[in-house]
């Protein structure tokens, strides 16, 4: 499961448009004197919007659309398996699993939309944003490239939580998918290549168990499943059946002590049918 370049673009949007609102010119020009009040104004204004509210409904919608209809028939072939299987929790059809997928995603993206307002607080309290203010009142910064220097700071952030979040959106999709259907647990794929970081790479095949928030794999101070992290590249590929464990050993995470440790295929099949380590 790769990024979807277009949810990615669509989220990159959102969060440049509320950018350009928040900091407009006349915002950003009390900013570099150091008054802070039209900037609070008008990312209060967005979280409190009605316009907004009706507008982060709606696209979530579009945005969960887009992400669903990447690999259906793989995933109603993951359907049929598990109603096979005559797993009692999932939907009687696989469109009212569709559906039950649908209202989880909207959900999600919902809160993330109307997180980004959030992020341009995030921007005005960074501390590249005070360096900025004391330079130019210091006389060593024109406010022209005030402005410029805060938008490109803007602008690496856009990117940024437009890549995680496109990232989590498909690991939170894949989650719903999975559990839904019977899973419990996923091997974390990661890239393997010069940009993935050490932490990473050192769950490459690693088996994790879908837990709560609380515990998620620990990696750099953070908690997430594959793909939940800043910038990251790594996906969780979910294990729907037992025959798609067929090496005798396998390096698990332990949720418990935030370790990876060894198991044989017996051990992890008994984990796994106990719902947990």
């Amino acid at each position: 499961m790769r990024k979807d370049k277009q949810v990615e673009r669509e989220i990159l949007k959102i969060f440049n448009s509320v950018y350009n609102k928040v900091f407009n010119i006349e915002n950003t020009k009390a900013l570099s004197q150091g008054d802070t009040s039209g900037v609070i104004r008008s990312i209060a204004n967005f979280e409190t919007s009605e316009k907004y509210y009706v507008f982060a409904q709606k696209f979530s919608e579009e945005l969960s659309k887009k992400g669903l209809n990447k690999q259906r028939g793989i995933w109603r072939k993951f359907y049929e398996v598990a109603r096979k299987k005559h797993i009692i929790a999932i939907p009687s059809t696989y469109s009212e699993y569709e559906n039950q997928m649908m209202s989880a995603m909207v959900k999600h993206n919902f809160t993330m939309i109307k997180s980004i307002p959030q992020e341009m607080r995030k921007i005005l309290e960074h501390k590249y944003t005070s360096t900025l203010i004391e330079e130019v009142a210091k006389g060593n910064l024109p406010r022209g490239s005030f402005q410029k220097q805060l938008a490109a700071h803007g602008a690496k952030k856009a990117k940024l939580i437009a890549r995680t979040e496109t990232a989590k959106l498909q690991s939170a999709m894949t989650q719903e998918r999975a559990t839904n259907l019977g899973s419990i647990v996923y091997e974390w794929v990661a890239s393997m290549d010069k940009r993935t970081r050490q932490s990473h790479k050192e769950m490459d095949g690693v088996i994790c168990f879908w837990r709560p928030d609380a515990q998620k794999p620990l990696r750099d101070n953070m908690r997430g499943n594959a793909g939940e992290f800043p910038n990251c590249r790594c996906y969780p590929n979910p294990i729907l059946d037992e025959s798609d464990l067929n090496k005798s050993n396998y390096q698990v995470y332990d949720y418990r002590i935030d370790k990876i440790i060894k198991m044989s295929k017996k051990e992890l099949l008994k984990a796994i049918n106990n719902k947990g380590l």
